[in-house]
């Protein structure tokens, strides 16, 4: 719409730069009825002028605009992580079965006490010894 505003201003200028009346020029009577040309160069570079402005126009008017295409914005959307928990490891324990091993071990010597028919007390020195016994070696 501008374009349209601006060619029609500028041929109206074009148009009252070359229509101006000059010095005995004014309307035609009746009795000058024959047509003299008289040019100024002012009109001349007035019609150049606003010729070349309504061309302009008329020539971009006419030429369509670029159309310029936006592509879309690339939109990345990362992969979701996934954290797999851990497994459950239950360990049972170990059981170990214990070794035992029949040995010989010293028995240091002591004195023993047992009890007589009669109720007395009786202390009797028993002396070290070896004893086979079971014992655990894990």
């Amino acid at each position: 719409m501008k374009k349209i505003v601006l060619a029609f201003v500028a041929v109206l200028a074009a148009l009252t730069l070359t229509a101006r009346p000059g010095p005995g020029r004014g309307p035609v009577s009746m009795h000058h009825s024959h047509h003299h040309h008289h040019h100024s160069g002012g009109a001349i570079a007035a019609g150049i002028v606003g010729g070349a402005l309504l061309g302009g126009l008329v020539a971009s008017a006419v030429t369509p605009s670029p159309v310029v295409v936006t592509p879309a914005p690339t939109v990345v959307t990362p992969a979701p992580v996934v954290v797999q928990p851990a497994p459950v490891v239950v360990q049972q324990p170990v059981v170990v079965q214990p070794v035992y091993q029949t040995q010989n071990v010293w028995v240091e010597g002591r004195y023993i006490d047992s009890v007589q028919p009669n109720g007395a007390i009786l202390r009797t020195w028993q002396p070290g010894h070896y004893e086979q016994r079971t014992i655990r070696v894990q």
